[in-house]
């Protein structure tokens, strides 16, 4: 009977397992599924923007970096920018959590709609990239892959391995995108869908 425990326990402890989400995404998990349905359908992949929540701030509200703030960290150039774009987001700020999470959904989506890539795993690949470090970075490096020969619509093994930026900010560009697709999903699954890549 000993034997049959801990063959039991053997078993259990080394069968793979889910992460969960963080407990402080919970209470923003409702409002993300909703405004994600909203702004991208009822196939929005929700688990892929709470990845994204969690690369930026780590669901802290009152995150700051050196160079942006709030949940979903916009700096405040793209944050003002937005406000004029959508006339919805006029009225917030990026320390009003709500606020943020639109904000994001609805720059992922203009990002979305101004690259143009070869399946939906290299599509988001490149809209966090964007989204990281700009949309006018992610041309050059496209537009340097493609002078050496890589596809320009495939970023993992083409146009992730060149840029002209700086050592640190190609670091956490190319993290960036591989942290919330690879990484953090997994822990969102009961959310709604991911990105397979």
């Amino acid at each position: 009977m000993k034997k049959l425990f801990f063959l039991f326990t053997f078993l259990l402890l080394s069968m793979p397992t889910q992460a969960s989400e963080p407990r402080n995404s919970l209470k923003y998990k409702r409002d993300l599924i909703r405004y994600s349905r909203i702004t991208w359908g009822m196939d929005a992949p929700v688990a892929l923007f709470a990845s994204q929540i969690q690369q930026e701030s780590s669901w802290d509200y009152l995150a700051k970096s050196p160079y942006a703030e709030g949940l979903t960290q916009f700096t405040p150039s793209t944050a003002n920018w937005l406000k004029e774009l959508y006339p919805e987001l006029s009225n917030g700020n990026v320390y009003n959590p709500i606020w943020s999470i639109r904000a994001m959904l609805l720059f992922d989506q203009w990002l979305d709609k101004n690259i143009k890539t070869k399946n939906e795993c290299n599509q988001w690949a490149m809209i966090l990239s964007s989204y990281n470090g700009g949309l006018g970075w992610l041309k050059k490096d496209i537009q340097l892959a493609s002078s050496k020969g890589k596809n320009p619509e495939l970023w993992w093994n083409n146009v992730e391995l060149y840029s002209s930026r700086a050592d640190w900010a190609i670091k956490e560009n190319r993290n960036y995108p591989r942290k919330i697709l690879l990484n953090h999903q997994s822990s969102y699954s009961n959310w709604g869908r991911g990105v397979a890549c």
